[in-house]
């Protein structure tokens, strides 16, 4: 059964957890809200002291990849190009599996990894793309864990923690 690539409500938060993380990035091009953000930007932005930083220095594009994008949060809502707009580091959201029986399911407490647009998978599957595993046997792409059991082609909770 295939399913829409993100929730068609958007990030459908379920609660942030007592400690909300919600960041604010200039979007190099359209991203719609519920679709994970990819870090981007240029080399040399922001210096040693804090009065270095401007707004415009975090900077975001739409996931274009399956499993190892670089990740930094996930759209709370849609973000025009050359604009700014939250994205989320933290919080519970309602989030579509990635279909396809290749992908698997993932069981409540498993590492997720981000999905092509606003999906996740389970972590496990990122060993079939040819990712590697860190020192805690993890990918260091995980987006959080899932909260529910869910994925292939329904919806799960996801606990987002980047």
């Amino acid at each position: 059964m295939a399913i829409e690539p993100r929730n068609p409500y958007g990030a459908v938060q379920i609660a942030d957890g007592g400690a909300p993380r919600v960041i604010t990035v200039l979007a190099y091009e359209n991203i719609s809200g519920g679709y994970w953000v990819n870090g981007s930007g240029e080399v040399g932005l922001v210096a040693s002291g804090a009065t270095s930083y401007a707004a415009s220095d975090i900077r975001g594009t739409t996931v274009a990849t399956q499993i190892g994008s670089n990740v930094i949060g996930l759209a709370l809502t849609d973000i025009g190009s050359n604009t700014y707009g939250p994205v989320a580091m933290r919080g519970l959201y309602l989030m579509p599996g990635l279909s396809g029986v290749a992908i698997g399911s993932v069981e409540a407490g498993w590492k997720v990894c981000a999905g092509s647009a606003g999906t996740f998978v389970p972590a496990a599957s990122g060993l079939a793309n040819g990712a590697t595993l860190d020192a805690d046997g993890a990918f260091d792409f995980t987006v959080g864990r899932a909260m529910t059991a869910g994925g292939h082609g329904s919806f799960s909770i996801i606990a987002l923690n980047l």
